[in-house]
């Protein structure tokens, strides 16, 4: 299912042009998303693409066996928890949602999609920059393989904890390399089994519809896939990412980002290492959007307090509740010990959020009353 996308009179970005193969006399091609996201996630280019002439590079053989290393491990560690836990646990009680929204979670498509898989919509919002695709033209092999080195040393927080520290991110960012989410989002599409069919920037107009738009212009990110897993081609699926404030001093209801989720009603909410943003007053708008509008709400406890949420939900907790990290302890909830020390919780076999350790995370499940 593609987007309803009107036109603005600008360029707009289908495809980058990169490099073909190493050495003298290089010619430009137009190069696919998906082969770059293949190329960025370790995986096998299609047939005949002009990627191909990079595989002989020494750096892209590194880059392949680092990231094959590095997939293997984070699946096994953690991914393949969560989607046996999601399968048994969220999936039979939700249904197939039309839209999921994930505030405060930056580019973490990679949970995401395991939890959720097969969402015709995925809503992601954060605070870092948009950033570009590369032209690999420009790069010899060195920066070329600085660069592929960058791109795994900007994934080290959430293969190892499960989220982004947003203040690394920045440092990541400000850098030669990587410079935003663009590379992170197509990396993590083809990490989970989904074709890039389109790519590019958009922005939201007054209505809060989305406007494909040139790079300068672009407010936001958008992804049309579809998953390829088990082999079978599955319906279409949009991604978006939004750069932007959801204080209460840009989130409104007259703001454009309200006016787009607003046009996507209900759903399922995913919230995790959220900075405990939503337990502060300069955040009250999005929280009590987010308890009016969804359907379903999957979290930890940085995200909305367990008493506010119990009053629009039915809740499951699982898990064990340790209390905030030392960063956060004035966010320590009495009501969260009150429930867990119940022995109402059950079992939580994977670790996320702030509490990455298997033995003290917690997830909370909320379906609206």
């Amino acid at each position: 299912m593609s987007p309803i996308l009107k036109f603005k009179p600008v360029a707009f970005l289908v495809a980058v042009l990169l490099i073909l193969s190493p050495g003298e006399g290089r010619s430009q091609e137009a190069v696919s998303y998906n082969d770059v996201a293949r190329l960025f996630a370790g995986l096998p280019l299609s047939p005949g693409n002009p990627l191909e002439g990079l595989l002989a590079l020494p750096s892209v053989n590194q880059h392949y066996a680092e990231t094959s290393a590095l997939t293997k491990t984070w699946r096994e560690s953690r991914l393949q928890k969560i989607d046996a836990w999601s399968r048994a646990e969220i999936r039979p009680r939700i249904g197939q949602p039309a839209v999921m929204k994930y505030m405060f979670g930056g580019p973490d498509f990679v949970h995401a999609a395991t939890m959720f898989p097969g969402i015709p919509e995925y809503i992601l919002v954060g605070m870092e920059p948009l950033g570009v695709v590369p032209d690999f033209s420009t790069m010899n092999e060195a920066q070329l393989g600085d660069y592929l080195k960058h791109l795994n040393f900007t994934l080290r927080d959430i293969s190892r904890r499960s989220f982004f520290i947003t203040k690394d991110m920045r440092t990541d960012f400000q850098g030669e390399g990587v410079n935003g989410v663009f590379p992170i989002l197509l990396y993590f599409a083809a990490l989970t089994g989904h074709d890039v069919l389109e790519a590019g920037y958009v922005t939201l107009d007054s209505e809060g519809g989305v406007v494909k738009a040139a790079a300068e212009e672009g407010t936001g990110l958008w992804l049309r896939l579809r998953s390829t897993v088990g082999g079978v081609a599955a319906p279409e699926q949009n991604l978006y990412f939004f750069k932007t404030d959801l204080s209460n001093a840009r989130f409104k209801p007259e703001s454009v980002f309200k006016r787009f989720l607003d046009s996507r009603p209900g759903g399922v909410g995913y919230l995790k290492a959220a900075s405990f943003l939503m337990q502060t007053e300069d955040f009250s708008n999005i929280r009590n959007f987010l308890v009016g509008d969804l359907d379903y709400i999957l979290e930890d406890a940085s995200g909305i307090p367990a008493n506010f949420l119990e009053l629009y939900y039915n809740v499951s907790y699982y898990g064990n509740y340790a209390g905030p990290i030392d960063m956060f302890t004035e966010y320590n909830q009495p009501r969260l010990h009150e429930i867990y020390q119940s022995g109402i919780a059950k079992p939580l076999p994977f670790g996320t959020g702030y509490r990455y350790k298997d033995e003290d995370s917690v997830q909370l499940f909320g379906i609206k009353k």
